[in-house]
């Protein structure tokens, strides 16, 4: 959890510092107050990019050429102290001193998760953000799955470069095989993780719509089928492409209502519960797997919602094991107890 934040330069908060709250924190105010923009910094902290934005150099306050998010966490190994400086093309991340830093240093130290304004998106929209997702939570659950994605990641980028280059068979298959060893971890690591997030999310999603959802693990290629196999049968239609059709990298998390895809049958209020139960579903799992809490940010919980889903949402947040923080426009709607900041 955060236990302080330091902001500078950072959109509209030329400075900030703040002390947390264990377990609820309230940002209110009036539209472009910088309600949002300390979730954002603080998401940033836990995963060097934003939530809102692909182009890091829009993060930077217009009288600054750095941005900078500075703060002290709470987890497993102790107290760390985390940093992140924002310039045009460059990121600086430090953890305890310590700087030239991955980012995986900052997720490894500081859990956080997001319910923000594009939430619905991550139950009916593409399957990259429940991509994004799923690695989240098997990275904080299963030990090793950092270093397997990895070693995959650079073998699809190494056939990919071979595919566009027309190589010969032979270059492709030795590629395949060691996109297909590591291939086949980062697989059997999040059908795991999967297998455990799947009874959370229903329970949660059926507190939350008042129907219960399903869940299914999709690969990104033919169940039963092994993955150099399918390699191997694809290759001439990927030299044509100049890409890896099939893999881990097209994996996705398929959420259903009435066996309904919900990309096309749910509103956007249920896309919305959809993906907030996906979220909480991941933090009950961290929990249990980090032995502490993660941090959770929670923006404009009332929109798109009715009164009663927006009392089953708050009342699942409220049983969720981490710290929150949330920002809204006004508090009447968000029954806070006497103890949030």
């Amino acid at each position: 959890m955060l236990l302080d934040l330091r902001v500078r330069n950072f959109r509209c908060i030329e400075a900030a510092e703040l002390v947390l709250d264990a377990h609820l924190n309230v940002f209110t105010g009036a539209n472009g107050a910088g309600k949002t923009s300390l979730l954002e910094a603080i998401f940033f902290l836990g995963r060097g990019r934003s939530f809102r934005a692909a182009d890091n150099r829009v993060l930077i306050g217009p009288a600054s050429l750095r941005a900078e998010i500075r703060g002290r966490v709470s987890g497993q190994e102790g107290n760390a102290y985390l940093g992140v400086g924002v310039s045009p093309g460059e990121l600086d991340v430090h953890v305890d001193g310590q700087a030239g830093l991955r980012v995986a240093e900052l997720a490894a130290r500081f859990g956080v998760q997001a319910i923000d304004a594009d939430i619905h998106a991550l139950a009916g929209g593409p399957p990259e953000p429940r991509r994004r997702l799923l690695d989240w939570g098997v990275f904080h659950v299963e030990h090793g799955y950092l270093e397997a994605w990895r070693a995959f990641r650079r073998a699809l980028a190494q056939r990919n470069a071979a595919l566009r280059e027309q190589a010969p068979d032979a270059v492709l298959a030795a590629w395949e095989s060691r996109l297909a060893t590591a291939g086949m971890v980062v697989d059997e690591q999040r059908r795991r993780y999967a297998e455990q997030l799947e009874p959370k999310f229903r329970w949660l999603g059926s507190q939350l719509l008042g129907i219960e959802p399903s869940l299914d693990y999709v690969p990104g290629w033919a169940k039963g089928q092994e993955l150099s196999a399918a390699l191997e049968a694809g290759r001439d239609t990927d030299r044509q492409l100049g890409f890896t059709r099939l893999g881990p990298q097209r994996a996705d998390l398929r959420c259903e209502i009435n066996e309904q895809s919900t990309r096309w049958r749910a509103s956007k209020g249920q896309q919305k519960l959809l993906g907030a139960a996906l979220v909480l579903a991941q933090l009950h799992l961290a929990a249990e797997a980090m032995g502490g809490e993660a941090t959770l940010l929670v923006d404009e919980p009332a929109a798109d919602l009715d009164e009663e889903r927006l009392r089953a949402l708050l009342a699942a947040i409220r049983n969720t094991p981490a710290q929150v923080c949330i920002a809204s426009i006004s508090t009447r709607s968000l029954s806070l107890p006497g103890d949030a900041r």
